[in-house]
């Protein structure tokens, strides 16, 4: 395992690629240009008979990475833990930064003729987030254009400023503006790409936050659907969601995991996190079309952190709901509990000087005024780290490996066990994604999969 440099570089970039610097609260700050180039035609929509949202453990006819500076040896540890077992297409943003990844990627020894590189300006690291591939007959892709809402930033705004009063609204306004709707284009430029089909949803929401059985079962968190879609009841949503191509059955878990907050947040006391709201992608993902395997705090990290201990409380519930689910011809789920690393921490002081690009520095203004927070205030930051955040590829898959922060040895060798018999057959390769986890990523969230029709 090739070691990650946790530069300043490296927080910039994740900051910027996840979010820009949304949490400045300035019109616009940080967000990323509006492209220079003509934007591509969106692919003419498709209906959805015949296409289906599919199991990420069936075959994959592609998976596609993007390049970023600062990202650079995740990229590489992806492409050679990857390469062997699947076509990769990798998305950049101009061709200076195409001519970068090969030379990356080659002197890594990936071999580079073997990839299909492409340009498009608006190209996110996080792409898993960015598109929705569905499989359909005769070979044919589809991808669902789901809204861009900037990972529900204006609900993030509403409870950081409020919007009782006249001065409320315009720093909510302000702050809510930096959702940039050149964003909402990304999955559509991805569809075109592909040459694959666009089936339009008016929900909000983005790749890593549902997960399917490939048999008509999603999985999605409650919380985060109303985070996305502020005002909207979970049965019009339920509605919508079952409108997706071959999704008829759709089960609410509650939430995700504790150190996986919405945007930048108190945990509880004195611990914070910069997370997505409970993607499932970090605490519930399928194995098989009727196996799940759920993320579960040890016994001795929940009595002794509290934010392990909270989000024992939340998969415990999380547990009783898919306990009693069932799959759509009626048969119960196998459920697989999969420990997650030890809380990886840094310290971190509330400064008014602090740049929001930087996933480290943090200031008093992130949290709404009734949590008391001031500047100069120590608090401790936790890492979304989880193993759950995995990525599948035909016989291979790839593992946040964190034997490195403080996760026990014993306790990584029985996840992998865990995994090698939930994929058996499957190579079992580990990379080391902690940069990506201060801002509620990981390696799963840097690739996107392409099913094989």
């Amino acid at each position: 395992m090739v070691a990650q440099s946790l530069n300043p570089l490296l927080h910039r970039r994740n900051a910027l690629a996840r979010l820009g610097a949304l949490a400045l609260g300035g019109a616009g700050a940080g967000c990323t240009q509006p492209p220079t180039m003509r934007q591509p035609a969106a692919p003419q929509a498709d209906t959805a008979a015949g296409f289906r949202l599919a199991g990420e453990w069936e075959p994959v006819q592609a998976m596609w990475l993007s390049y970023d500076a600062g990202h650079e040896t995740l990229t590489v540890e992806l492409a050679l833990a990857l390469q062997a077992h699947v076509p990769l297409k990798l998305l950049a943003r101009d061709a200076a930064q195409v001519q970068a990844a090969r030379v990356l990627l080659a002197r890594a020894g990936v071999d580079v003729s073997a990839i299909e590189f492409m340009v498009d300006e608006l190209a996110i690291f996080f792409l898993r987030d960015a598109a929705v591939f569905t499989a359909g007959p005769a070979g044919r892709s589809g991808v669902v254009d789901f809204k861009w809402s900037q990972y529900g930033l204006p609900t993030w705004c509403a409870r950081r400023h409020g919007t009782g009063t006249n001065q409320a609204l315009e720093r909510y306004a302000a702050c809510a503006a930096a959702v940039d709707p050149a964003r909402d284009e990304q999955d559509r430029r991805i569809a075109r790409l592909a040459g694959a089909g666009v089936f339009s949803s008016p929900l909000a929401l983005e790749g890593g936050g549902m997960e399917c059985n490939g048999r008509g079962v999603a999985l999605v968190s409650a919380v985060l659907a109303q985070q996305r879609n502020p005002g909207r009841s979970l049965a019009d949503m339920e509605a919508e969601f079952l409108q997706l191509p071959g999704i008829s059955k759709l089960i609410w878990l509650a939430e995700g995991l504790a150190s996986d907050p919405h945007l930048r947040a108190t945990v509880t006391g004195p611990y914070v996190a910069w997370g997505t709201g409970g993607h499932t992608d970090e605490f519930v993902r399928f194995a098989d079309a009727r196996t799940l395997l759920l993320a579960w705090p040890d016994d001795a990290d929940a009595s002794s952190h509290p934010v392990a201990r909270l989000s024992r409380q939340r998969m415990a519930r999380n547990f009783e709901i898919l306990s009693q689910a069932t799959d759509t011809s009626g048969a119960p789920f196998r459920i697989i509990k999969v420990p997650l690393p030890r809380a990886i921490e840094r310290s971190v002081v509330l400064s008014a000087a602090a740049d929001a690009a930087f996933s480290e520095q943090w200031t008093a203004d992130f949290f709404a005024p009734g949590e008391q927070r001031r500047e100069g205030q120590a608090l401790t930051q936790v890492a979304s780290a989880s193993y759950l955040n995995f990525v599948l590829a035909n016989g291979v898959v790839v593992l946040p490996s964190y034997e490195a922060h403080g996760t026990p040895r014993s306790v990584e060798a029985r996840v992998k066990a865990l995994f090698e018999q939930a994929f058996s057959g499957r190579v079992i390769r580990f990379v080391n994604a902690l940069g990506l986890n201060w801002v509620g990523g990981g390696a799963h969230c840097a690739t996107l999969s392409q099913p094989r029709a």
